[in-house]
């Protein structure tokens, strides 16, 4: 069975408050920081039922709405199983995110999900719950246990798409059966706001390098050594090679441009800090002004 529309419903626990959903999404959109070539954030909650906040993508849409994380795997031409695992993989590396990024007052439960298709041209409901069961089970046996279980959803509407549940004991280490989360990121070195704040606590040796301007740097900073990305490649020779040297800039993606260029000279010790100045401000420091 190939669906065209595969959705993952992942419980959440208490309802989630959307409005700061709005923003969770566009951090993800602007760091990269979930799966999928992703292409604008959707406002729904005006709409009774319907799916909240949405995350819109190519071939997969993320949605928050007051009981539910979902992901929606679409147009993607593989087998259920296959396009069970991804959303998986999907799910889980997302609701790391949310958790990292700590605007949501809710959890999700992983161990609680609900597997849909919408596609009517595989039959009737009856068979493609029948199928979906068949095909999903097996995986969700090897990625949760034997101990885990799998049932169809009895349709309350005609209309309703076929489901089935997953429950599980526990969702430990699934994500890493799954190979991690494969979001882009914004450079193959980055770490986060918060890794930075634990390392600058404990004392560590490191330094910050801001890639940003002169007048950036002067509207708001961390005290980083300010060497502009325009002029790194000359000035290189003020820093150490074999120290550990973290780029920022304002949102990322200069300093993962600084990075780059640090590794390719030799650094190996060099990382970007996520989403940058504006990640830090968003969940370090929110009285430093935003420009």
């Amino acid at each position: 069975m190939k669906p065209q529309r595969l959705t993952l419903a992942v419980t959440a626990s208490p309802a989630a408050d959307l409005e700061p959903a709005l923003g969770v999404f566009h951090r993800f959109i602007q760091r990269s920081l979930v799966e999928g070539r992703l292409l604008d954030v959707a406002d729904y909650r005006h709409v009774p039922n319907g799916p909240g906040v949405m995350l819109v993508g190519q071939d997969v849409d993320y949605g928050i709405s007051p009981h539910a994380f979902t992901v929606t795997i679409k147009r993607r031409g593989d087998d259920a199983t296959t396009q069970f695992r991804d959303a998986v993989r999907m799910a889980l590396g997302t609701i790391d995110a949310i958790d990292a990024d700590g605007a949501l007052p809710c959890r999700f439960d992983p161990t609680r999900m609900r597997v849909s298709v919408a596609d009517r041209k595989l039959g009737t409901h009856a068979q493609i719950q029948s199928a979906l069961l068949a095909e999903i089970a097996p995986a969700v046996e090897t990625l949760f246990g034997p101990d885990a279980a799998v049932d169809p959803v009895a349709a309350a509407d005609p209309r309703q798409a076929p489901q089935i549940t997953v429950r599980a004991v526990s969702a430990d280490g699934v994500l890493a059966k799954l190979g991690g989360s494969q979001a882009p990121m914004q450079s193959p070195w980055d770490i986060t706001v918060r890794d930075l704040q634990r390392l600058r606590e404990s004392g560590a040796d490191l330094t910050l390098l801001d890639v940003r301007e002169e007048s950036e740097y002067a509207t708001v900073n961390i005290g980083g050594t300010l060497i502009p990305l325009g002029q790194l490649d000359d000035r290189l020779g003020e820093l150490d090679p074999s120290g550990h040297v973290i780029t920022h800039c304002r949102a990322g993606f200069r300093g993962a441009q600084a990075v780059a260029k640090l590794r390719a000279a030799g650094f190996e010790n060099a990382w970007n800090v996520n989403g940058g100045l504006m990640a830090w401000i968003d969940h370090v420091d929110p009285t430093l002004p935003r420009y």
